[in-house]
């Protein structure tokens, strides 16, 4: 279901090894410093957190290490997310607990797992989401009155959503910089169909005969971040030209995509 590149996997093997020092600290507190203190002692499932705790930890821990040995397997990775997330709301560390949910979703998104059935597959995790911040309704009325625990539900509710609304206007923000922000990048050419000078070179459009139409695609497509019907509006023609302007550019300079195209050509010189 995960078609990751080896660049995607190094990363994910990254973040599965930081989160294995995560849970080793952790089971290491369990022990040392016991779970018989707040807030584990106001859970409704206190004194059943003792043994709790710390085996959802282990277990964790476990999928964590497993994961290094099956980098392609990245089920082990949100399993342990998702036990994880359960553990933390139902022990009081409710804040971390969400935040970690939420950022197991936004690692599912960008390795492709919604790329089909988006819609359907957002309203499930989002659905869930809202289940388990209902949870807090019921643990804090039974300990605290029914009062306490609408206003913590709420609370809850409203703080998901600012991080997901954070999530959501960083991608928005940065979805034309975030594959050239950090650092040096190098985009492979597939079968391309022109002889490209080295990286950092002039490279001159009118050279390779390309159409002043084609030519204003790739000003647009490096300088702004408009839609393919956005810059067919600035060169008063179709969106389905445009289109094919692009796909055609794509094919000469032997890329597969936009995002590529432009990280491409932001490696010369354009005149």
């Amino acid at each position: 279901m995960f078609d990751l590149t080896e660049k995607q996997i190094k990363m994910f093997k990254f973040l599965d090894f930081c989160g294995l020092i995560f849970i080793c600290i952790g089971v290491m507190n369990n022990f040392i410093e016991g779970v018989d203190h707040p807030p584990f002692t106001y859970s409704l499932l206190y004194p059943y957190t003792n043994f709790l705790v710390p085996a959802t930890n282990i277990t964790a821990g476990i999928l964590t290490l497993l994961y290094l040995f099956f980098p392609k397997n990245l089920w082990f990775i949100f399993i342990a997310f998702f036990m994880q997330t359960l553990n933390l709301i139902s022990t009081g560390f409710e804040v971390i607990g969400i935040l970690l949910y939420i950022n197991s979703l936004a690692f599912a998104f960008a390795a492709g797992l919604a790329q089909k059935h988006f819609i359907k597959k957002t309203v499930i995790s989002l659905l869930i989401l809202f289940l388990l911040i209902g949870t807090l309704f019921f643990e804090y009325g039974l300990k605290d009155g029914w009062i306490i625990g609408f206003t913590t539900w709420i609370y809850h509710l409203a703080m998901a959503a600012f991080f997901i609304a954070c999530y959501v206007s960083l991608y928005y923000l940065l979805s034309d910089k975030l594959s050239f922000l950090l650092g040096d990048y190098y985009i492979q050419t597939i079968n391309s169909k022109i002889t490209l000078p080295e990286k950092g070179q002039t490279l001159n459009l009118e050279s390779l005969g390309l159409s002043s139409r084609q030519i204003a695609c790739i000003n647009y497509t490096i300088n702004t971040s408009y839609s393919y019907k956005q810059i067919a509006e600035k060169l008063t023609t179709s969106e389905s030209t445009v289109k094919k302007d692009m796909q055609d550019l794509f094919k000469l300079f032997g890329v597969k995509n936009r995002e590529m195209f432009r990280l491409l050509l932001m490696q010369y010189n354009i005149i």
